[in-house]
């Protein structure tokens, strides 16, 4: 597992600010952030998808 303030290849460095912004506390991990990142932007397609499916 990798803390959230170690930057595997790719991916986008956090600063203090930025680790202290984040709106869920329970996420420790890059890993769990990039879960919570992933099902985000699923859920924000899906909505798009719903939306183009009325027109």
């Amino acid at each position: 597992m990798t803390g959230l303030t170690e930057y595997p290849e790719g991916a986008t460095p956090l600063d203090a600010n930025e680790l202290g912004g984040l709106k869920f506390k329970h996420i420790t991990t890059r890993e769990e952030l990039d879960e919570l990142e992933q099902a985000n932007i699923e859920s924000g397609c899906n909505g798009l998808a719903a939306i183009a499916a009325r027109f």
